[in-house]
């Protein structure tokens, strides 16, 4: 079985961009999100994946119905959920192996948010599959907390009843996950802060990349490769051992639509990154493009716009960011004080 590919990355960090255009060389072969190593069983995923966390799973089934039904349809649905049923006691190393085998003799490559939630979840993952090559996709803390901006407002509008009428291809989020991951309790009131996500998915990643095997992960700025997105491919196509060629990146980077750049059926609509739907590759690359600009230094007494308190970034996040090559602009920390007492 060829060594799949591995793409672990916060959400809304260009994860899904940069699987899909990997998915346009002929030695891969790009599935939506799948999420299914994010738990020890295939069976707990399963349960844990119900309205309203149901769009985690989405992925997994329109990736069965195409890979086994030729369709993604809500008959190839319910012939995915039987699929899942007759496997989903194999444990989740052996059921990832099965999708693998769905696309062989391609490399199957795996973005999945859930896989990148904490360091339990990231160590699970890379023990599942010790063949697969990694690549650790990161934004700036700033950019990625812009970013997750959207699917956060879009989730308090749903929980206000406003979703029939402003719906967008744009899963919400469940109210666990946002209140765990993205909001400070440390001040009263709390207040939306995903730079405590952005922390600890970061932080996980860091640690395992340095306890990797030599040749086995590759970590890579979201900004950089964007900003020359033929140097990025050919960066990562040498990480993967794969074909590098001028006219193969060009080709890649000039791709239409795939079978998940689309909604999906009714029961399974979603299953990737809303930058990517209901447009060809190419022009979610170029969307992403424009709205990225260079990475200014970060400053860490500067107040952060998300917050409305005048906070600031944490410590630890700044140091964390200066760990994976952000530029951080020197202050006098003990000019500023921080307001909140809690930790990433």
């Amino acid at each position: 079985m060829p060594a799949p590919v591995l793409i672990l990355a916060s959400r809304d960090s260009c994860g899904s961009l940069l699987g899909q255009l990997l998915g346009g060389h002929p030695d891969f072969y790009a599935a939506p999100h799948l999420n299914t190593l994010s738990f020890p069983e295939v069976w707990q995923f399963r349960v844990y994946a119900q309205i309203p966390r149901d769009s985690h799973i989405h992925g997994l089934w329109r990736f069965l119905g195409q890979r086994t039904a030729g369709e993604q349809t809500m008959m190839s649905v319910q012939a995915a959920r039987r699929w899942i049923g007759l496997r989903e006691e194999i444990g989740a190393p052996a059921f990832h192996a099965a999708l693998c085998d769905l696309v062989a003799p391609r490399r199957l490559v795996d973005y999945s948010p859930l896989h990148a939630q904490n360091a339990d979840v990231v160590a699970r993952v890379l023990a599942a599959v010790p063949e697969a090559k990694i690549i650790h996709l990161v934004k700036s803390p700033g950019a990625q907390a812009r970013a997750s901006c959207r699917p956060v407002w879009q989730t308090l509008e749903a929980s206000l009843g406003w979703w029939a009428d402003r719906a967008e291809n744009q899963p919400v989020m469940d109210g666990y996950e946002l209140g765990e991951q993205y909001i400070d309790w440390s001040v009263t009131p709390a207040v939306f802060d995903p730079q405590f996500a952005w922390h600890r998915t970061q932080r996980a990643l860091l640690d395992a990349g340095r306890a990797a095997a030599p040749g086995r992960w590759l970590t890579l700025r979201a900004e950089d490769f964007l900003a020359d997105p033929s140097a990025g491919l050919a960066r990562v196509l040498a990480h993967l051992d794969a074909d590098a060629a001028p006219d193969l990146i060009a080709a890649m980077l000039a791709q239409g639509a795939t079978p998940w750049t689309a909604t999906g059926p009714f029961e399974a609509p979603y299953g990737i990154d809303y930058e990517m739907i209901g447009q060809p590759v190419h022009q979610a690359l170029a969307r992403a493009r424009a709205a990225t600009v260079p990475s200014a230094p970060i400053d860490p007494t500067a107040p952060l716009p998300w917050r409305g308190d005048g906070d600031r970034f944490m410590p630890e996040v700044v140091a964390l960011a200066a760990d994976l090559g952000y530029g951080v602009v020197q202050r006098d920390m003990a000019e500023t004080p921080h307001f909140a007492a809690g930790t990433p």
